[in-house]
């Protein structure tokens, strides 16, 4: 039941993210057209290429966490391979310490963007526009924790052997 329903979120995350980028496309394409062929502009375009690209840049940071494909620096993974499951597992917790920072800060951002009130895109408010800073960090910081935790047993199970 468990891998069905994280099957499914991947493809969720996955379909998002394509059609966040489609969209973006799509978007900047017809504002160009406009603007070339017949000196029109939309105005909503700018400001929903932005919150695309946001939202696109987050989600993708979030699926390349679970594929293990974030940037990381893996220096002494190379020059200790003997440590890997302990520096793999060190490595993970800081990721997901700090993503759980970033948000908490994210939560307090956008509990004070919803206190200023503002209108986003097609009158969304921005607050709820900004709710992917502390989901996407919040997923990073679960996907991090679960990474932490496989190469802790990882270590253990080494060091048992």
């Amino acid at each position: 039941m468990l891998r069905t329903w994280s099957q499914f979120w991947h493809r969720v995350e996955e379909g998002l993210l394509v059609g966040l980028m489609s969209g973006m496309a799509l978007v900047s394409c017809a504002q160009i057209a406009l603007r070339n062929l017949w000196a029109y502009t939309l105005p909503w375009a700018e400001p929903l290429v932005q919150q695309l690209l946001m939202w696109s840049a987050l989600v993708g940071a979030l699926v390349a966490t679970r594929q293990g494909r974030h940037l990381r620096i893996d220096l002494l993974l190379r020059l200790v391979p003997h440590l890997r499951p302990a520096l793999e597992a060190t490595g993970a917790g800081a990721s997901a310490l700090i993503c759980a920072l970033l948000c908490w800060v994210a939560l307090r951002f956008v509990h004070a963007e919803a206190l200023a009130g503002g209108a986003g895109v097609f009158g969304v408010a921005v607050w709820k526009l900004q709710l992917v800073f502390p989901l996407a960090f919040g997923g990073m910081a679960l996907r991090f924790a679960g990474q932490a935790t496989k190469a802790g047993r990882a270590f253990l199970r080494g060091r048992a052997a």
